[in-house]
């Protein structure tokens, strides 16, 4: 008598595909759903995004960059002004009801009520409070920028090819007012905590599908070809605001993350999972691609994972010149201080108009100088809180 598993090849076998290998000897990880060949590419999402994106513009893909770096930023600081971290300067997007809010906000069809934060004298951005060194002038300055920006996020959604997402956390914190999502809680990055605006969710699996879902509806709408690859970040989380330990906490996250991811791919052709975080985080690979604190992941780690997607996602020839970054579009800078009223002058990377006879400075920046696995990651400042314990 034959039944299924005997049509099954060594890879669907833990003894065969896993027992007795090194996790660096481990293979058949992933199959492809559909090619990368020739398609423009954007990525968001957690803070182990930005290797992804970082490892695709190094292979030479067509990466889609529509808010590059100004020249005027020395190499290695572009990043401090939030440029070259993603397709757009979003931020980190560590929750699904942040994605789903930043497309439906770059679309006119959700505007939060708490749009700016107080923060030294200045104000910030709710939705990327850590966006920029020091905090801006005025709001009428702020609300300019983000307007701008939340031009080139939709364009970003309308012209890229592939979305690849990098799913993070369940924890969001939320205005009670409107829902507004924050990247962060109030108080810890900008403005004030308080239990009568603020709350916390941790989002279940109905929760984080739903949210999806209607991303992906959304997204479809504006580009009706527009391909997703999720991944979930192997990155744990630096704290929890739950009663739970924060590597039970961590546990619940990720599997909330990991099981609506392998939903969605189930129900949908057009999107596909990666499984950077199961090669990371699995029993297979014993903890090997951990640095010393068991949070961040190893630059082998890194480089073992990208080779996984490499092998299926064939990088363009490398002496071929770099793909244009900004996918055949032209880049729009944020405005100059001076054509924002209220701005107060304030000099910085976003500040110089064109000069007589010159074009505005919107070439995309040479990649930066900067260790391969520097990365922009604000949940990180959570972790100067709390209370120590007293021996």
């Amino acid at each position: 008598m034959t039944h299924p598993y005997d049509r099954q090849p060594d890879r669907a076998f833990w003894r065969r595909a896993i027992g007795t290998r090194t996790p660096e000897d481990i293979g058949d990880w992933y199959v492809r759903r559909f090619p990368l060949d020739g398609k423009r590419i954007a990525t968001a999402g957690s803070c182990f995004a930005q290797h992804i994106g970082r490892r695709l513009k190094e292979a030479g893909f067509d990466y889609v960059d529509l808010e590059p770096a100004p020249q005027m930023l020395a190499p290695g600081e572009a990043g401090d002004w939030g440029y070259g971290l993603y397709s757009a300067r979003y931020g980190n997007i560590y929750t699904s009801r942040q994605l789903l809010q930043l497309l439906q906000r770059a679309t006119g069809q959700f505007t939060p009520i708490e749009d700016w934060w107080d923060k030294d004298g200045g104000v910030v951005d709710p939705f990327r409070p850590t966006l920029e060194p020091e905090p801006f002038g005025s709001v009428e300055e702020l609300r300019a920028l983000r307007r701008d920006h939340l031009e080139r996020v939709a364009e970003v959604f309308r012209t890229a090819d592939v979305l690849v997402f990098t799913m993070g956390l369940t924890e969001a914190w939320l205005s009670r007012a409107d829902g507004a999502c924050f990247p962060l809680c109030p108080g810890t990055a900008g403005g004030t905590f308080d239990a009568g605006r603020h709350r916390l969710s941790n989002l279940g699996t109905a929760e984080v599908r739903a949210d999806m879902e209607a991303f992906l509806t959304l997204a479809r709408s504006l580009n009706p070809q527009l391909e997703v690859i999720l991944t979930v970040s192997p990155v744990s989380m630096m704290a929890t605001a739950t009663p739970q330990q924060v590597s039970v906490a961590t546990v619940y996250t990720k599997s909330v993350l990991r099981a609506v991811a392998g939903e969605i791919v189930a129900s949908h052709g057009f999107v596909d999972y990666f499984p950077g975080y199961d090669i990371v985080t699995g029993p297979a690979s014993r903890g090997v691609f951990y640095q010393e604190g068991m949070r961040e992941v190893t630059p082998e780690g890194v480089t073992h994972v990208m080779s996984v997607f490499f092998d299926q996602h064939r990088p363009p020839n490398s002496d071929a010149d770099a793909a244009d970054p900004t996918g055949g579009l032209t880049p729009r800078m944020a405005p100059p201080m001076a054509d924002i009223a209220g701005g107060g002058g304030r000099k910085g990377p976003r500040a110089g108009k064109a000069g007589p006879g010159r074009p505005p400075q919107t070439v995309h920046q040479p990649p930066d100088e900067f260790d391969e696995m520097d990365v922009k990651c604000d949940e990180e400042l959570l972790d100067s809180f709390g209370k120590p314990r007293r021996s």
